[in-house]
C-alpha cells in the first residue's frame, strides 16, 4: 500500500464537500491552495499546512479530487477519519459518507459508512486491537468478518467504485486548501 493517508468521498460535486467540511469539522479557510495536476504537488501544499506533519498549531491541509460520481477529500495526517461527530454532521449536509483510511506501517486501517447523522458501520484496526460497530455494508453481505485488517478495509473502500490505497492517488486535478480550528 502507498503512504499513510484517509480520504472521505460523497457522492456530490467537490464545492459541496469542502463547504460541509469546513462546517462539519468546525474549522476556517486559511489559504486556498493550488490546483494541482500531480497527486506529489498537492501533498508538497497539504505536508507544511498540517499539524501533525510540523505545520502550524491547528492547522490541517487537504486535496480534493473527482473519480466518477465521487467528491473525495484525503489528508496525509489521518486525522478526517477520526472525528465520529464531524463525519456525522457531515452525513446530515451533503448525505451518504464513505470512509477509509490506511496506514501500512502502524497497521492501522478504517473503513466507515455514514448516513443520515448515524454511523452506520465502523471498522477499525489499531494498536492490534480489532473495532467493528454496526451493521455489515453491501461488499460485507454472504462474509463472516472475524476480524477487520488492511485488505479488507482496502476491499470494502473500493467495493464505492473508489480509488485503491494502494498507491496515490492518479487522477487529478487535485485541489488543496489549508484549514485552522476556530479556537
Amino acid at each position: 500500500m502507498g503512504r499513510a493517508r484517509s480520504a472521505i468521498a460523497a457522492q456530490t460535486t467537490i464545492e459541496a464537500l469542502r463547504n460541509a467540511m469546513l462546517d462539519a469539522y468546525g474549522v476556517e479557510l486559511a489559504e486556498e491552495g493550488p490546483a494541482c495536476e500531480e497527486f506529489y504537488d498537492a501533498a508538497d501544499f497539504v505536508r507544511p499546512h498540517t499539524e501533525e506533519l510540523g505545520g502550524d498549531l491547528g492547522s490541517e491541509g487537504w486535496y480534493f479530487w473527482r473519480q466518477g460520481d465521487w467528491a473525495i477529500a484525503g489528508d496525509l495526517a489521518m486525522t478526517l477519519c477520526r472525528n465520529d461527530e464531524a463525519l456525522q454532521r457531515l452525513s446530515e449536509l451533503i448525505g451518504p459518507v464513505v470512509v477509509g483510511a490506511m496506514d501500512e506501517a502502524f497497521e492501522f486501517a478504517v473503513f466507515a459508512f455514514v448516513e443520515g447523522g448515524e454511523i452506520k458501520r465502523k471498522l477499525v484496526l489499531e494498536d492490534d486491537v480489532c473495532l467493528m460497530e454496526g451493521l455489515p455494508v453491501k461488499a460485507e453481505r454472504g462474509r463472516h468478518l472475524m476480524e477487520f485488517d488492511l485488505i479488507e478495509g482496502e476491499r470494502l473502500w473500493t467495493s464505492y467504485g473508489l480509488p485503491t490505497f494502494e498507491h496515490d492517488p492518479l487522477d487529478g486535478p487535485f485541489q488543496t486548501i489549508a484549514v485552522k480550528r476556530k479556537d
